[in-house]
């Protein structure tokens, strides 16, 4: 009876945040400038509002409701607003205690964000604690029943290490690539790679890593995307149309700016990195996949477009099958039409269809693919690979202990 009514409470209070969020929409949006660009603001208030009206549908299917768990949660860099729908709220439903603890840059915004939206009155069991990672750890990952990561793989298994008895729920990031095929419409495709890989100012862990084009189609797929990218603003997220703002970390950039003198890639567009202001401008670089070979795929948090060019569809399949692919596999946006790419591609990944992953990502399903550095569930029985939706894997996970 506690369960039922603790859930029938939370249902309120989940629409009447949504309430207070479209009601409080043009501050949010002006709160969350400051963060990020004013297109990833709208996009993250629409996605939040349609998660928290859609909880109750999402619980129905669960056959015993889990109640006074303790969860600790480490957000992602991105998307205060969306992290805190998916991350905090979601599972308080079934929890006494959410202790959050977001990343350094994002506690004036999320705790902006509380008092806004009066989430201490709604969710009492949720509460921030902007702390270093190991007091974190120490203070309350350690007793907490779950945990709930977001970010790199090393990172996640270094946690889990200190904290056994919990069941860890990994939220990492994939390859994502774009692969346009021979019977692509082209055009759709280069406007589909601009829209992901500038989404948020390229800041996004489903922002794809490799852009996989056949050579006879590179020169018009180049020329498409030059088109897309000259209509993108770089500068202050507070001016309304801008498309990229800053780079978030320094190490980002430090990072960006290795690769390039490691890998010496030839620019086809753009390149300029602006070191004071942290802007990144959309850069367009060129490689193959026989040149690429067995490296690991960098990770850019930049609107940077990195184009393999490949020969055939047995240079791709050669591809599909190396560790660095795979390992990190979550989904794959494929443009075009080839029936013995997908299903090769189907063992690893997720499959999109002229479709790029804000297209189909949405906060009551399921997120992710099959690679065993992307996302998983790990308890003390073991690690089980698949896309993640908290309020299942939850119950999943404690199930099992």
């Amino acid at each position: 009876m506690k369960t039922k009514n603790k859930l029938e409470a939370f249902y309120v209070n989940a629409i009447s945040l949504a309430d207070k969020i479209e009601k409080k929409q043009e501050s949010i949006i002006s709160l969350l400038q400051q963060y990020e660009t004013f297109d990833a603001a709208n996009d993250e208030i629409m996605r939040s509002i349609e998660a928290l009206k859609g909880f109750e549908d999402e619980f129905m299917s669960l056959s015993e409701p889990l109640e006074g768990l303790t969860i600790s949660t480490f957000f992602p860099l991105n998307l205060p607003l969306y992290s805190l729908v998916l991350f905090g709220i979601a599972p308080s439903a079934f929890s006494d205690n959410i202790y959050i603890r977001p990343p350094e840059i994002m506690n004036e915004v999320l705790d902006a964000i509380f008092e806004l939206l009066e989430i201490r009155q709604l969710f009492p069991e949720i509460s921030l604690q902007p702390t270093p990672r190991k007091i974190f750890i120490d203070l309350y990952a350690k007793d907490s029943d779950a945990i709930i990561f977001t970010g790199k793989y090393e990172n996640a298994l270094d946690i889990y290490s200190k904290c056994p008895d919990a069941v860890l729920l990994y939220n990492g990031s994939g390859v994502n690539p774009l692969l346009v095929l021979e019977n692509a419409d082209i055009k759709l495709a280069a406007e589909k790679t601009a829209e992901m890989r500038c989404f948020n100012s390229g800041q996004d862990c489903a922002g794809p890593d490799a852009i996989f084009v056949p050579k006879a189609h590179k020169d018009s797929f180049i020329s498409h995307l030059r088109t897309e990218l000259e209509k993108v603003q770089v500068g202050d997220t507070r001016d309304k149309n801008t498309s990229v703002g800053p780079t978030m970390k320094i190490r980002y950039l430090n990072e960006l700016m290795q690769w390039i003198d490691d890998e010496k890639p030839e620019i086809l567009y753009g390149g300029k990195i602006d070191e004071n202001n942290k802007y990144v401008y959309p850069t367009v670089v060129e490689s193959s996949i026989e040149k690429h070979g067995n490296k690991k795929f960098h990770e850019f948090f930049a609107p940077f477009f990195y184009v393999l060019t490949y020969n055939d569809e047995k240079e791709l399949q050669s591809l599909f099958d190396k560790e660095n692919f795979n390992r990190r596999a979550m989904y794959v946006s494929i443009f075009g039409e080839s029936e013995s790419i997908e299903i090769r591609l189907q063992k690893y990944v997720t499959v999109l269809k002229n479709k790029i992953v804000n297209d189909v990502e949405r906060g009551n399903e399921e997120y992710g693919g099959f690679g065993p550095e992307s996302n998983f569930i790990l308890n003390q029985h073991g690690k089980v690979v698949q896309p993640i939706l908290v309020s299942r894997d939850l119950h999943k996970g404690l199930a099992e202990i």
